[in-house]
């Protein structure tokens, strides 16, 4: 049975493909297509005196969140260190946090926030004699890592490995990093408080002098209230907010560092914590079970600073001494990046309820 089924998904192929054929651009990423390591060769350069290989990483458009096209992206990172080939970032136009205007000086989103990983821009790919261009396809490679695919259920193995290419890859432009550095630790720092040779900010240096022993927890709300098909079964804010507490009071934490999407979160974490709660007052926030990442505000480069603050509160995340999530793409951005700069939580605590397996609700596109 399986092998008939295998041979009609052939034959539907194949009928694809001849209506195709007149499509020349079709035809011709078919022929270029490879079965090894599922490359698609961009152009050869010919006459060009640098022979580095590089890996164009041309993300595809998506309406992700902003850590699932990142933690897609170390996918991507990973495959091109796999084969030593000098990666070079794209992020398209379509991309959730885009701007019609350019944002730091630059059109390419991903450069809004991050330096190009090889140091190699855009403009140079035509100085290299062979330049690969990715497939989505290349992201599975990581997926070896992991016991199950699910990109919610990942290997202490993926973390480590994502942890090794964040530290070879992944760097703040300068924009962003001195801005980011400043708030950082502007929340977490206290001359009047204890030292903490944990907290870390952005390049992973400690935070120097004083600083409060801080408990962070990230509660993902919103639109995870759904369970979504093939996402974590939505913990509520009072079971966060009920380890948050045991774990307070038993870890000889001062302050508690709260990032999350969800206004209600927010307000009960306030009653609990009061002036022991520290958070980010400029988020954007909602009130109901819809994502924050297809608000609409008047602000001037809105999508750009919804990006902006999710990336500072992971940054924060990883900084404070101990972690409370869920299962999310935050919570695991925060994991790898902690684990890039050498250092472990504290107290790790994952409320896993496992994984929405149904076809009632599927994410919306």
């Amino acid at each position: 049975m399986g092998r008939l089924k295998n041979k009609i998904e052939q034959l539907k192929f194949a009928i694809y493909c001849f209506k195709k054929g007149q499509d020349s651009r079709f035809v011709k990423t078919v022929k270029q297509l490879t079965d090894k390591n599922n490359l698609i060769y961009v152009e050869s350069y010919g006459d060009k005196q640098n022979d580095d290989t590089v890996f164009f990483i041309d993300m595809e458009e998506s309406h992700s969140g902003f850590f699932a096209e990142h933690n897609r992206l170390l996918a991507m990172l990973y495959f091109a260190d796999k084969y030593d080939m000098k990666p070079v970032v794209r992020y398209h136009k379509g991309y959730c946090y885009a701007e019609k205007q350019p944002v730091n000086g630059t059109t390419n989103p991903f450069e809004y926030y991050f330096e190009q990983p090889a140091g190699i821009g855009l403009k140079e790919l035509k100085s290299f004699k062979r330049v690969f261009r990715s497939r989505k396809e290349n992201s599975y490679e990581v997926n070896k890592l992991c016991d199950d695919p699910n990109g919610y259920t990942r290997s202490e193995e993926y973390l480590n490995e994502m942890a090794r290419i964040t530290a070879k890859y992944i760097r703040l432009n300068s924009i962003v990093k001195e801005r980011m550095d400043e708030e950082i630790l502007g929340l977490l720092k206290n001359d009047t408080s204890v030292t903490n040779d944990s907290a870390v900010i952005t390049d992973g240096s400690d935070i120097d002098g004083k600083a409060i022993k801080v408990l962070a927890v990230h509660v993902r709300g919103t639109d995870f209230k759904q369970n979504f098909n093939g996402h974590p079964v939505s913990v509520g804010t009072d079971e966060y907010l009920e380890m948050t507490v045991r774990t307070f009071e038993n870890g000889g934490y001062e302050k508690v560092f709260l990032a999350t999407d969800d206004s209600e979160a927010l307000n009960k974490y306030r009653k609990q914590f009061g002036n022991k709660l520290v958070f980010y007052q400029d988020v954007v926030r909602s009130d109901g079970n819809d994502t924050v990442m297809h608000s609409q505000m008047s602000r001037e480069n809105h999508h750009y600073l919804l990006g902006y603050e999710v990336l500072r509160d992971m940054y924060t995340l990883a900084a404070c001494d101990g972690l409370i999530a869920g299962l999310s793409q935050v919570s695991y951005a925060a994991r790898i990046q902690k684990k890039s700069t050498g250092k472990e939580y504290s107290d790790l605590i994952i409320l896993n309820k496992g994984i929405n397996y149904h076809k009632k609700n599927n994410c919306p596109s």
